[in-house]
């Protein structure tokens, strides 16, 4: 047996008859096991109460997560979840979060694969004890600052660009100490922000965001390393006061004078020297006029909403220091989008109804609100297999998929296809059609070293050929870990040229840099891939 950053790599699989699956529309009553058994990494000591996460990697798996928890022994079972790929995952207070198959931390785990009737034993985690940070928050005079929000990020590719990404967090207690524990191994960089909202404050001269050990920029911040289960002690952050600007507006309903009462105002910073997303909020008066403070110079969404949620406002506003006045903030109910769903094969399939076609757009905007979602969850098609998506804004794509083995082909619009063409959702778009087929590509294989030997400790990435379609929500660019058994599967991209690479270690949002792709696009292996095309690629490992 063997432990590699907190994972007991001994896997065992049983497989028995089973009935026939159940139609792909309705919750399948699985007939699988999944066991296993959580200890300490440092005494293999059995960890009771350890929380035990099951998350299908396909919505036809599984409706929702799964959970429990560990006995006294340590051990968990998961009884009769559905066939399927599933990320497990194992934490526990002041513990690291483990998931299944990773070795190296914020690492994505890999997926388990369960076959019908399957009985997967020995699916077992060894979890590290985490590192503790702790120190003092203070004001300029050195005094002690309770309630003060402390965080530990780190520096991500997500969404499109390059941040900073909250990891671990705590609060200062009444003599301005903190303490974080649980904290994985890695580099960060620690702030600390007063947790008091002043939202009526007018004081230009204000307790700002701050990085350790006293700067309000983000690239000024003196990094903090953490080894595995290590205490970091003495961290001193002291909160920087200075002057910050005030943003006026108004905000409006559309074709009135005012807004109506009670609507919320945000401006929370996109980009900046900060880049940590300092925020503020107001309620707009009943004239609807808004006063915005504590704003450090870098460019902020401004984002208002109607009491009921109902209306909806954003614009971005540069600050560059000096006051900004005049921003105005139209609410709108958004845009609408309409179209039918359409099969490739021609009459809609029996085996599957419209309400189980999801509807969803794609934004790409960061001005863009978005559509509302209600309780009832994302639009689906109605009975004549129509759709109606209300509240858009900005620029994205439409995208529709289902439960079952049906997925998007294509979005036409007058008899264009526009699948990834980016729509303009500033008026009404009628006459989509969205075409969905069970032709669906799949790429399947193995890593190996320089010696052939497999790899189970890999990431694969398969991405288009054409730097043009590598945008952030591109379909064009999927990732993969191998299973249990040292197999990876993609499925779903669209026809085209690729290339395919395999890297021993990769963050999640990494494969959609484009300074990395660009990078592999020179070492990987190029392919074509045709409509519905099953494909095996075995791959080897980069710089193996």
């Amino acid at each position: 047996m063997t432990i590699l950053f907190g994972l007991v790599f001994s896997v065992t699989a049983m497989t028995a008859q089973v009935p026939a699956r159940d139609q792909p529309q309705t919750p399948r009553a699985g007939t699988g096991v999944i066991r296993g058994r959580v200890v300490r990494a440092d005494t293999g000591d059995p960890l009771r109460r350890a929380q035990i996460s099951v998350e299908a990697q396909n919505a036809k798996d599984m409706r929702g997560p799964v959970s429990t928890m560990t006995d006294a022994q340590g051990r968990y079972e998961i009884d009769r979840p559905p066939a399927g790929s599933y990320q497990i995952k194992a934490s526990r207070g002041g513990y690291v979060e483990i998931a299944y198959g990773q070795r190296r931390p914020f690492e994505r785990g890999r997926p388990v694969e369960l076959a019908e009737g399957a009985v997967l034993q020995n699916i077992d985690f060894a979890l590290p004890t985490g590192g503790v940070v702790t120190g003092r928050v203070v004001d300029e005079m050195g005094e002690p600052v309770a309630q003060a929000f402390v965080s530990l990020s780190r520096r991500r590719y997500i969404d499109g660009r390059r941040g900073l990404v909250a990891q671990s967090s705590g609060s200062t207690d009444d003599r301005g100490e903190f303490r974080i524990f649980g904290v994985a191994p890695g580099e960060y960089v620690l702030s600390a922000m007063l947790e008091r909202m002043d939202f009526g404050s007018r004081d230009r001269v204000r307790y700002v965001p701050t990085y350790y050990p006293s700067t309000p920029v983000a690239t000024e911040a003196q990094r903090v390393t953490v080894a595995a289960g290590q205490e970091v002690p003495g961290i001193t952050i002291a909160l920087v006061r200075t002057a910050t600007a005030t943003m006026r507006g108004v905000v409006r309903a559309a074709g009135q004078t005012q807004s109506g009462p009670f609507t919320m105002v945000h401006a929370r910073e996109v980009g900046g020297p900060q880049a940590y997303g300092n925020m503020t909020s107001a309620i707009a008066a009943s004239d609807g006029g808004f006063t915005l403070t504590g704003l450090l110079p870098g460019t902020y969404l401004v984002e208002a909403q109607s009491a009921l949620g109902s209306a909806f406002a954003s614009k971005e506003v540069v600050v560059d220091g000096a006051d900004v006045a005049g921003v105005t903030l139209v609410l709108s109910q958004g845009t609408t989008a309409r179209g039918r769903i359409r099969f490739d094969t021609g009459e809609p399939p029996q085996g599957l109804r419209p309400s189980e076609v999801l509807v969803m757009p794609s934004l790409l905007d960061s001005e863009a609100h978005g559509m509302h979602m209600n309780s009832n969850g994302p639009p689906t098609a109605k009975d004549d297999w129509t759709f109606e998506v209300h509240g858009l804004s900005g620029r994205g794509f439409m995208r529709a998929g289902t439960m079952g083995d049906w997925e998007m082909k294509r979005v036409l619009r007058e008899n264009a296809d526009v699948s990834d063409t980016a729509l303009d959702f500033s008026t009404d778009i009628d006459g989509l059609v969205i075409e969905l087929t069970q032709k669906v590509t799949t790429i399947s294989g193995g890593v190996s070293d320089d010696r052939s030997r497999p790899v189970l400790d890999a990431t694969v990435v398969v991405f288009a050929d054409d730097p043009g379609k590598w945008w952030r929500q591109s379909r064009f660019v999927e990732s993969a870990r191998p299973d249990q058994h040292g197999r990876f599967t993609i499925r779903g991209l669209p026809p085209g040229k690729y290339v395919a690479i395999a890297v021993s270690y990769l963050e999640p949002g990494e494969e959609r840099d484009p300074d990395l792709l660009q990078e592999w696009r020179d070492r990987g292996s190029r392919f074509t891939l045709a409509e519905g095309e099953t494909r095996t690629l075995d791959l080897r490992l980069s710089g193996s």
